[in-house]
């Protein structure tokens, strides 16, 4: 009984103790924050209101950097909730003189704006706000299909993709415009195709300053076929030879393979193809000359030679 009695006096004083002891925290907080600081603060600088004719450099300040003299509190709340200075573009902006200046007394107006009452503000980073802006253009580019495809074993593109339109027209700044000659698709994507493919998709204008795409869709078109390995052996030609030259070439006859859709398979044979090699364009010091096709088959691909040179003697 007693050691419960003495138990239940010893916690009373120890929540007193903390009792006293968090009252004096909270005393110690609302005294030490009540007090004035002067802090250095970030703020993010908006750009509002811009015309439609003109568009933001991309060289102008993002932000200001100034000494806030404020009780602790409010120290605290902006330095967790940045301040923003909201900039009026079309209240300062003529087409004439493609930018315009704020001063020093207006820049501190516009800063003191963001927050909730009258507060000490000094040192700005700048001495005055240099906004330019670059006038809105059009400009044509190609337009290139952004692709991830995999096809069905056997099976390959008989062509390169078609886009149409191939072009689009961009707006934009004319200085993030300059440099900017084609522009990309959404990514295409595709697994183990056979088919042909034809699908709209959306031209991708993210980053590099543009402003509008028109049209914003293209459709992109791919042919797809089965495809056959074939092989004929080929005789040799030699042309630009002198006429008072006779040479013998090692081989005199050379293998090629090369892929042909299984469509068009029948109307290839060795007609089709005419092999030469051109003797002013010989290796002399190592006597032999390269094979290359001067005839063949428009829709044939993957062409392999087999010699890839051909060697030669001079007869005098």
């Amino acid at each position: 009984m007693k050691k419960d009695f003495f138990k239940n006096i010893k916690n009373t004083k120890v929540k007193r103790f903390l009792l006293f002891l968090f009252l004096a925290t909270i005393f110690w907080v609302l005294t030490k924050f009540s007090r004035e600081f002067t802090a250095t603060m970030v703020a993010k600088i908006e750009y509002e209101n811009i015309p439609e004719s003109a568009a933001l450099s991309i060289n102008n300040e993002k932000e200001i950097t100034f000494d806030l003299t404020a009780n602790g509190f409010e120290i605290l709340f902006y330095k967790f909730k940045k301040p923003k200075v909201s900039l009026e573009v079309s209240q300062y902006y003529t087409e004439e003189k493609g930018g315009f200046t704020i001063s020093k007394n207006e820049l501190m107006r516009l800063v003191s704006s963001s927050f909730n009452r009258n507060l000490a503000i000094k040192n700005l980073s700048i001495d005055e706000l240099n906004v330019k802006l670059d006038p809105i253009v059009l400009k044509k580019v190609r337009v290139i299909a952004k692709t991830d495809i995999t096809f069905k074993d056997g099976f390959k593109p008989e062509d390169s993709i078609q886009i149409k339109p191939d072009s689009v027209l961009i707006s934009g700044p004319s200085g993030s415009l300059k440099n900017i000659t084609t522009i990309e698709t959404e990514l295409i994507s595709f697994r183990n195709v056979e088919k042909n493919i034809s699908k709209e998709i959306n031209v991708s204008n993210v980053g590099n300053g543009i402003v509008s795409v028109t049209p914003k869709k293209v459709t992109v078109h791919l042919t797809v076929a089965e495809f056959s390995q074939e092989q004929f052996i080929l005789p040799v030609e030699v042309i630009n030879l002198p006429p008072n030259i006779d040479i013998k070439l090692v081989p005199q006859s050379v293998s090629i393979s090369f892929d042909v859709s299984v469509k068009d398979f029948t109307e290839i044979s060795s007609e089709s193809f005419r092999l030469v090699c051109d003797y002013s364009q010989r290796n002399q010091e190592d006597n032999f000359m390269l094979p290359l096709l001067e005839k063949k088959p428009e829709h044939i691909r993957n062409v392999v030679f087999e010699p890839k040179k051909i060697d030669f003697f001079i007869f005098k």
